[in-house]
């Protein structure tokens, strides 16, 4: 399990290069007119997930119901909170805002760095309950870090930053997914935090389709545009939703298939008769020693 989360977090970490295919003003202009729809995707790949989170805190903590909401509730309130003390941990997904000078890149870096600190945390709970989930929190943490290093690449290019050095700055900080990961995997190893970790990843995954992910009407000029972008959430929503039902139908088929392998081969199976024929045998042989 600990390599399928390592392979994940370094996965994750590609995303930090991604700023390099922005570089021409060309490239800048098309992002910047369809970054939108790619945050308006990357909110229903989040709602999927986040629920698929949230459904495992019901059954972690089943006949509890009240104490699941609860955490998960926490965990919302930490993600805000952590809004509040360090907003640069949100970029606003926007090439052109306004952080372009080398205090509010350095801010900007620390923010990045203890939001993928968070993001190593969820992952381990969630390759814990299922590789469906696992992979599933891996794409959408995946999608949301491209989305905020396209941003950050472009704000340490207005701090005066050159192209090596952004993309150099960027991998690093998200190298600190790495500690993310180990906090959580000695959490989990050294006592069962399985479910407050599942409910905190849930309610932090709310708070950020919701405050910065999904589409608001004053955003947009036109009640046209404003459902455009639903459609988008809505697109990348089924479309995650089928992914992480087909892997987690795969997962369960393979485990059926696992069963009927070694019942095919009679390994594990005990055959009773068997047992009473080497009984009798060991019985005769004694009497034809003792006949001797």
């Amino acid at each position: 399990m600990l390599l399928e989360v390592l392979l994940a977090a370094l996965f994750i970490m590609v995303a930090s290069l991604v700023g390099v295919v922005f570089v021409t003003s060309l490239a800048q202009q098309f992002l910047e007119q369809r970054l939108s729809f790619l945050v308006a995707f990357s909110a229903g790949v989040f709602l999927v997930t986040s629920g698929a989170l949230s459904l495992h805190v019901f059954e972690i903590y089943e006949g509890t119901l009240w104490l699941a909401i609860g955490l998960i509730v926490v965990g919302y309130g930490l993600a805000w909170i952590l809004e509040v003390l360090l907003p640069e941990t949100h970029h606003h997904h926007d090439p052109t805002c306004d952080h372009g000078h080398g205090k509010g890149a350095r801010k900007l870096m620390v923010g990045d760095a203890v939001h993928n600190i968070a993001d190593g945390i969820i992952l381990v709970p969630a390759f814990m309950v299922s590789p469906a989930l696992g992979l599933a929190v891996t794409v959408s943490i995946f999608i949301h870090e491209a989305l905020q290093e396209v941003s950050e690449f472009f704000v340490l290019k207005q701090a005066g930053y050159s192209t090596k050095r952004a993309l150099a700055l960027n991998f690093a900080i998200s190298s600190t997914i790495l500690i993310g990961v180990g906090l959580s995997y000695l959490a989990l190893a050294s006592h069962n935090l399985e479910g407050l970790l599942l409910a905190l990843s849930a309610g932090f995954f709310l708070h950020v389709v919701l405050h910065d992910l999904l589409p608001k009407r004053g955003q947009h000029e036109t009640a046209g545009a404003f459902l455009r972008h639903v459609v988008v959430v809505v697109v990348g929503l089924l479309l995650m939703a089928s992914v992480t039902t087909a892997l987690g139908e795969s997962h369960g088929h393979g485990g059926e298939d696992h069963s009927e392998h070694a019942d095919e081969s009679g390994v594990g199976d005990v055959h009773p008769d068997d047992h009473d024929d080497h009984s009798d045998h060991d019985e005769e042989a004694n009497h034809t020693n003792d006949d001797h």
